[in-house]
């Protein structure tokens, strides 16, 4: 018997429970975590179980402790020290969590910032680090979906920020299931999240697979329909036909046209994913390689570098040109992302 699965022992409520606790209360942050390895789940405007749940019969076996799906949710129980343990290699910051070494700077290719991320994902996968990297892509309007690039052309297609949630865990399953190994994954930090939980419940007893991760900085996401209905009644522009979209030092641009247009970011809180509000970590602390705009100067990125892998592939950049980075800025923000959270009675399992 494999040693993934276990027999059932006590009966779990799997996908139940998951929709009990997290789906119905719209604290779901659609990663695609839970449909990544199961074929009953599918994703629509949120996860739905399209068949019965094996676990609903009797002598099934186990598919993790309470079922996958529940067990590698973002906003399920969550023991981040463990998965620190597993995983990252450094010294603890109290404010940023592991961390090998802060810095920023800017690369040679064309991207959102200092181009970093793209510039790490051309060198791993010139130096096969990793045969594939899931990451977005822009599809119709300012929308996004995950592929599994292969190429360098599809990674640079992939560059930019998309602020909309994007099921990215959900390729995992499908990058193994076509026989790749090593695979590298661009994640906000819930998508990080669930990728180490999907590593520690169920990959690791995987002969060969080795995933490196690539954090993006995040202090909040957005419902596609609802920014778009923002965008259009405060900069007077449709999303759909924006050229480029960021957040930065507080403000929403937009450029469509040629022209750029941007307000606070605070006026868009109405277009914030419930989820969102229940999120502690900005700088994706659970990251082999955390990447973000914040603390650097217009047109770098800020970087930290968490684990051996990382910092492996960190020194693959040949073109990186380092800045001065403010941690204190970083911290200022992790600081107000915590301050944000909405404690109250009606929490997801993550917080109790």
């Amino acid at each position: 018997m494999s040693e993934i699965f276990v027999p059932l022992v006590k009966r779990s409520e799997g996908f139940k429970a998951l929709k009990r606790e997290v789906i119905d209360k719209d604290f779901c942050t659609y990663c695609g975590a839970c449909a990544s390895f199961c074929e009953h789940i599918v994703l629509k405007e949120r996860p739905e179980l399209v068949e019965d749940c094996s676990l609903e019969f009797e002598d099934v076996i186990q598919c993790g402790e309470n079922g996958i799906c529940y067990d590698v949710c973002p906003m399920t129980e969550t023991d981040e020290e463990e998965l620190e343990d597993a995983f990252l290699e450094g010294e603890q910051d109290g404010e940023l969590g592991i961390v090998r070494k802060l810095t920023a700077g800017s690369c040679g290719v064309q991207g959102q910032d200092g181009g970093i991320v793209t510039c790490l994902l051309l060198a791993g996968l010139k130096n096969e680090i990793f045969e594939c990297a899931i990451v977005a892509m822009r599809t119709s309007g300012f929308r996004a979906e995950p592929i599994i690039a292969e190429s360098g052309e599809e990674i640079k297609e992939g560059a930019g920020t998309k602020y909309v949630a994007v099921p990215m865990v959900s390729k995992i399953g499908e990058a193994i299931k076509e026989g790749k190994r090593r695979i590298a994954i661009v994640g906000t930090p819930c998508e990080i999240r669930a990728t180490r939980k999907l590593q520690l419940a169920l990959l690791e007893e995987v002969e060969n697979i080795d995933i490196v991760t690539i954090g993006l900085f995040c202090f909040e996401n957005f419902g596609y329909e609802l920014l778009s209905e923002k965008t259009r009644e405060l900069l007077g522009i449709e999303l759909g036909k924006a050229e480029k979209v960021q957040i930065s030092k507080g403000r929403y641009r937009v450029r469509s046209k040629g022209e750029e247009r941007s307000c606070k970011v605070a006026a868009l809180e109405d277009a914030i994913r419930n989820n969102c509000f229940y999120c502690d970590d900005f700088t994706a602390r659970l990251a082999d390689i955390s990447v973000g705009s914040l603390g650097s100067p217009e047109g770098f990125s800020t970087v930290i570098i968490r684990s051996k892998k990382g910092e492996e592939l960190f020194n693959l950049l040949e073109d990186f040109v380092p800045t001065d980075v403010d941690r204190e800025e970083i911290i200022r923000t992790t600081s107000l992302k915590k301050d944000k959270i909405r404690w109250g009675d009606e929490l997801p399992p993550v917080l109790k």
